[in-house]
C-alpha cells in the first residue's frame, strides 16, 4: 500500500484536470473524489470558462458523479453562458440532445438560436454562407443535423414575433404540419391539446415585468416549495393576465372590475428605479361598484374609534365611523393601535383570515439569488377588505398597500420587509390568475412523434 502527499496549489488548472483523468483510469477514488472537491470549490471560474470540454469530457469519466452533477446544475439552471462559449459548437450532438430534452431554464427562442448556431457549424459549407444565399440543398442540409432535435423544441412557447423573426426564416427546416399548426395557434389563439408542457421550471407568462423563471418561483411558493423545485411533468401552470397597469389604467376600480371573480391572485409591481415585489391573494379581489376609499399619507391628526372583532373568527369588521371636523382624512385604528390610513371610509370594512397569502420581492430581476418571501405571519391579519366599496389592495395592516399608483410597504403582520423603503411609485402593475391544469404527458410524446415518422 502506498501513501503520500499531495499539493495541488502550485499545479495548473488544465494539469489538476489531467489529473482527475488518470485517476479515474487507474481507479483512485480517492484522489478523484479530491480533485473534484477542488475544482468545484477552488476553480469554479475556470471550469465555468471551459464547461464545454469539462462536460464532455467527465461524462466519459464514471467515477466523476460531483463534477457531473455540477455541470448538469450549471448548465441547467443558466444555460445561455453555456451556449455563448466558443467552443459550443463543438459539442457532441448526443449530449446537447439530452440537454434539450432536460430541464434547461431558458425562453424558447433563445434555445431555438442557439440550436441553429450550433447546427450550422456542424456543416462547414453552411457556416461560410450567407442564409440569403441559401439554396433549397442547404436547407435540406440543415434539415437532416436539426430533425432530432425539433420534436424538443416547445415553438407554441415562442411569441408571433419571434417566431416571423428568427423561426419562419429557416421554414423549410421544418416539417409543413408543425408549422401550419403554429401559424393556426397565432391566428386563432387556440392552443393544441397534444404538444410538449413548458420546461421544467419554467412558465408561460405574459408579462412586462417578470421572465417564465420568476413565473415558476412564484408557482413553487404558492405550492410551499422551494423555489427552485422543479415543476412535474404532468402538471401545466397557468398564470393569465387579468390586468396590466399601462393597459387598463392605474385605478382601483379598474383593478377590482378586471380581478372580480378570479382567484389565485398574484399581484406584481414595477417600482420606480426597477425593483420587483408583489403579493399573493388566492380569495382574490371583488369589485363593487365605484371605490371611496384612498389612503393618505398625512394623518397624524385623525381620529377614528377602533375596530371590534366579529362573532366570526374568520374576519375583523370596521364597527364605528367618526368624522374629524379639522381634516376630511380619516384614520381606521385595529384593536392593536396600528393605523390604517383612508379619505372618506365606510365602516363595512373588515379582516381576511388566510394563512395562504404571501409577499415577495424579486429584486432587480436580474439576479434570481436575490428572491424573497415573506409569508403572512398573523393570519387572522391578512388581508383589509371591504363588503361594499372597492376598497385599495391591502396586505395586512400596511405591509403592502397599492392604491393607484403609489404604494406602501411596512412590516406589520407577514414574517419580514419586502422593501428598504416604506413609500414607492408604481411603473408598472400586473395581475395573473394562477391555476394548475393536470394532462397526461405520454399522449403529447406519441403526437408529436408522428410529425416526424419517416
Amino acid at each position: 500500500m502506498y501513501t503520500g502527499i499531495l499539493d495541488v496549489r502550485g499545479q495548473s488548472t488544465l494539469d489538476v484536470f489531467n489529473l482527475l483523468i488518470a485517476s479515474d483510469e487507474l481507479l483512485l477514488e480517492g484522489l478523484t473524489n479530491f480533485i473534484q472537491k477542488y475544482l468545484i470549490e477552488e476553480q469554479n471560474g475556470w471550469l465555468q470558462r471551459n464547461l464545454v470540454k469539462v462536460h464532455q469530457i467527465v461524462f466519459q469519466l464514471e467515477s466523476c458523479k460531483k463534477l457531473q452533477d455540477y455541470c448538469l446544475e450549471c448548465i441547467c439552471d443558466d444555460p445561455i453562458p453555456f451556449f455563448k462559449l466558443p467552443e459550443f459548437p463543438t459539442l457532441q450532438k448526443s449530449i446537447l440532445l439530452d440537454l434539450i430534452k432536460g430541464d434547461l431554464q431558458i425562453d424558447e427562442i433563445d434555445l431555438w438560436n442557439h440550436l441553429i448556431r450550433w447546427g450550422i457549424a456542424q456543416n462547414s459549407e453552411l457556416s461560410l454562407m450567407d442564409l440569403s444565399n441559401w439554396n433549397v440543398e442547404d436547407f435540406l442540409a440543415l434539415k437532416y443535423i436539426l430533425n432530432p432535435f425539433i420534436p424538443y423544441i416547445r415553438f407554441f412557447e415562442i411569441s408571433s414575433k419571434d417566431f416571423h423573426n428568427q423561426v419562419r426564416p429557416y421554414k423549410k427546416v421544418l416539417p409543413e404540419e408543425l408549422f401550419e399548426s403554429v401559424l393556426s395557434f397565432y391566428m386563432t389563439n387556440s392552443r393544441p391539446r397534444d404538444i410538449l408542457p413548458p420546461r421544467y421550471g419554467k412558465i408561460a407568462v405574459n408579462s412586462k415585468i417578470i421572465t417564465p423563471k420568476h413565473a415558476a418561483i412564484l408557482a413553487n411558493w404558492i405550492q410551499r416549495k422551494h423555489a427552485n423545485a422543479i415543476i412535474p411533468k404532468d402538471h401545466r401552470y397557468n398564470m393569465n393576465l387579468i390586468y396590466r397597469g399601462n393597459r387598463d389604467g392605474f385605478d382601483i376600480n379598474a383593478i377590482r372590475n378586471k380581478c372580480n371573480g378570479q382567484v389565485g391572485c398574484i399581484l406584481i409591481i414595477k417600482i420606480v428605479g426597477g425593483t420587483v415585489i408583489g403579493g399573493y391573494n388566492p380569495l382574490g379581489w371583488k369589485a363593487y361598484g365605484s371605490n371611496i376609499a384612498t389612503f393618505n399619507r398625512n394623518n397624524d391628526n385623525n381620529n377614528m374609534n377602533n375596530t371590534r372583532r366579529s362573532n366570526n373568527n374568520n374576519i375583523y369588521r370596521g364597527s364605528t365611523y367618526r368624522s374629524n371636523s379639522n381634516n376630511n382624512n380619516n384614520t381606521f385604528r385595529n384593536n392593536n393601535d396600528r393605523d390604517l390610513d383612508y379619505t372618506n371610509s365606510v365602516a363595512n370594512n373588515y379582516w381576511v383570515n388566510n394563512n395562504e397569502c404571501f409577499l415577495f420581492s424579486m429584486g432587480n430581476r436580474d439576479d434570481l439569488r436575490n428572491v424573497k418571501i415573506s409569508r403572512v405571519e398573523h393570519s387572522a391579519y391578512a388581508m383589509y377588505e371591504s363588503n361594499c366599496y372597492n376598497q385599495i389592495l391591502n396586505f395586512g395592516n400596511g405591509d403592502l398597500v397599492v392604491n393607484n399608483k403609489k404604494g406602501r410597504c411596512q412590516q406589520k403582520y407577514y414574517e419580514s420587509r419586502i422593501l428598504d423603503i416604506s413609500e414607492f411609485d408604481i411603473e408598472e402593475m400586473e395581475i395573473f390568475a394562477f391555476s394548475i391544469q393536470k394532462f397526461v404527458v405520454a399522449r403529447m410524446f406519441e403526437s408529436l412523434s408522428s410529425y416526424f415518422k419517416n
